[in-house]
């Protein structure tokens, strides 16, 4: 289906304009439509990495549901692959620490007979906007279950939808349900990390994350644990390894008095401003001035 760019008046400085997206499940082939908002770029992030905007949050519409089988997914989990997407991804994934949402591309048919089996069981929508249409933190729980049956070995990847489900829960104002995705977030890095299946790369943001997650969570001891772990073995010639050990000394300090106040981070903070490490503050003077 092609998509079309319709001009909707808005009071906002953003943009008025919106995409007409129209879908076809590949679950159950049921057509829908739905719009888009043009993205924008983050005006910000807050300390569990949750980008923000200063009009409306785009974050709800990146993921699409079924209106009939409730099969979730994000774009090409519906059409195949898309570049409008993929920009729109990169445009709010820009700063350090950042990661591209994990996606699954559209079900091949030796999946879709064992997948509509799964859903037909009610497993996907069990606890989760039973009776009603999913929206925002709840469409990105439904689509980390459909992620977790089609790839069963990334609880890494699944990891991801429940932390967008946690800020989306936050845009809402639901405090329980956002705590309840910082729980799955925290369950799922957790087990990455016991079974070796993070590369050493990704460890400290996602060892940032569940100390973060679990200060938010009003779990203090666990938050000053792992925010002191990560200080203590940052690797000083990494600088996303530095970004989050700069950012862990900041949190711990929170934890320490146990405050799971929602707190916000600089963009020009993410872009790497940090203390250098002690004996090494004349060694980029001298590089510039070479």
């Amino acid at each position: 289906m092609k998509e079309k760019v319709v001009q909707t008046p808005r009071t906002s400085r953003q943009s008025s304009e919106y995409t007409t997206l129209g879908l076809r499940c590949p679950v159950c082939n049921t057509e829908f439509t739905l719009e888009m908002p043009v993205v924008q770029p983050p005006e910000g992030r807050e300390t569990d990495l949750r980008p923000c905007f200063e009009g409306a949050d785009p974050l709800p519409s990146f993921i699409h549901c079924c209106p009939s089988c409730r099969y979730t997914a994000y774009r090409d989990g519906f059409q195949g692959r898309s570049e409008e997407m993929e920009e729109d991804f990169e445009l709010i994934s820009k700063r350090p620490g950042d990661r591209l949402p994990v996606h699954f591309r559209l079900p091949d048919e030796s999946e879709l007979d064992d997948l509509r089996r799964w859903i037909r069981s009610g497993e996907l929508l069990q606890g989760v906007a039973e009776g009603r249409e999913p929206y925002g933190a709840e469409r990105y729980m439904l689509g980390g279950r459909c992620y977790e049956f089609l790839k069963d070995e990334d609880p890494v990847g699944a990891a991801d939808y429940f932390l967008r489900g946690a800020w989306c829960a936050r845009g809402s104002g639901n405090r329980e349900l956002e705590r309840a995705c910082q729980r799955e977030t925290i369950q799922r890095l957790s087990s990455g990390l016991d079974r070796s299946l993070i590369p050493a790369a990704d460890r400290p943001r996602a060892l940032y994350l569940i100390g973060e997650l679990s200060r938010r969570g009003g779990d203090f001891p666990k938050a000053v644990d792992v925010f002191s772990q990560l200080d203590s073995s940052a690797d000083a010639e990494d600088e996303e390894s530095q970004l989050f050990a700069h950012l862990a000394r900041r949190q711990l300090a929170l934890a320490i008095v146990k405050s799971d106040v929602n707190a916000a981070v600089a963009e020009d903070e993410l872009a790497l401003e940090l203390e250098r490490p002690r004996g090494e503050e004349g060694e980029e003077e001298d590089e510039g001035e070479e």
